[in-house]
């Protein structure tokens, strides 16, 4: 354990750098379920006084006096990331996102029957968003295609935060030939979109083998695709605006999905 004259002779950032990391070894501690440790982080309230950092100290006395678990966790994690965020050093959520890639293969989920087609959608950081809630719902594929940008657009990379290394991504020429095999393979398909002839996904019965086009941002499903599918089927709306941006759509659709025959 570092002493009180070594600690007060460091300066502040490092200081900041010793609290933080004992900050989060502790609150990892408390979320695995293991025996949170305080020694140190009494420490360094006992060295406070002696630092420019005096400040802090009423904090980690509340802390170290907390009784309550899920309050302790609360003060420990937000102090963690206030004491970063002022130091300048603020944690990225790449860093604090945890995917299916941080757990052990034989805890990997078993992935559903459920095919995601993306045609021509324009934003990269949309395709990143719909690839972060596929892996979250276990879905089996995505397939991409037309102006759709690719799984190894970093743009895409960004926004998945990592989950785009548990997702299978492909991309195909004609959309008719991949709905063809797909509908051989015992396949339903379904154009998410509004208009005519579209029912309400509340009331929509999902098969375990599905698979949901998703189209432009703009203009939505090109006529050819919603020609392909067996039934449109469409979020109710109840605000002005008549849609919802296609990530988000995605991922309700997704989560209905999984309701519906992984009971989520």
């Amino acid at each position: 354990m570092i002493s009180r004259k070594k600690f007060s002779g460091l300066k502040p950032i490092t200081q900041i750098f010793k609290i933080c990391n004992e900050l989060e070894l502790q609150r990892d501690n408390i979320i695995s379920g293991n025996i949170a440790d305080f020694s140190d982080l009494r420490k360094f309230y006992e060295f406070l006084p002696d630092t420019d950092l005096v400040n802090i100290a009423e904090k980690l006395f509340s802390i170290l006096n907390e009784k309550n678990n899920r309050s302790l966790l609360e003060k420990i994690h937000f102090l963690f990331h206030e004491l970063r965020e002022n130091s300048g050093y603020p944690i990225s959520e790449k860093q604090f996102i945890k995917t299916s890639s941080d757990k052990a293969t034989s805890q990997a989920k078993a992935k559903n029957e459920l095919i995601i087609i993306l045609e021509n959608l324009r934003s990269a950081f949309n395709v990143g968003s719909i690839i972060r809630s596929a892996e979250c719902f276990s879905i089996k594929e995505i397939i991409s295609t037309g102006l759709t940008p690719q799984k190894t657009d970093p743009k895409v990379t960004k926004t998945a935060k990592n989950t785009e290394k548990n997702v299978d991504f492909s991309f195909i020429d004609d959309i008719s030939i991949q709905i063809k095999a797909l509908k051989d393979d015992g396949y339903k398909i379904i154009g998410a979109e509004t208009g005519e002839g579209s029912v309400s996904l509340s009331d929509h019965k999902f098969y375990r083998k599905s698979v949901i086009i998703f189209g432009n941002e703009e203009i939505g499903l090109t006529q050819k695709a919603i020609g392909l599918c067996d039934s449109i089927v469409e979020i109710n709306m109840m605000g002005l605006k008549n849609s919802l941006n296609v990530a988000n759509a995605a991922s309700i659709f997704m989560y209905e999905y999984n309701k519906q025959l992984t009971r989520v």
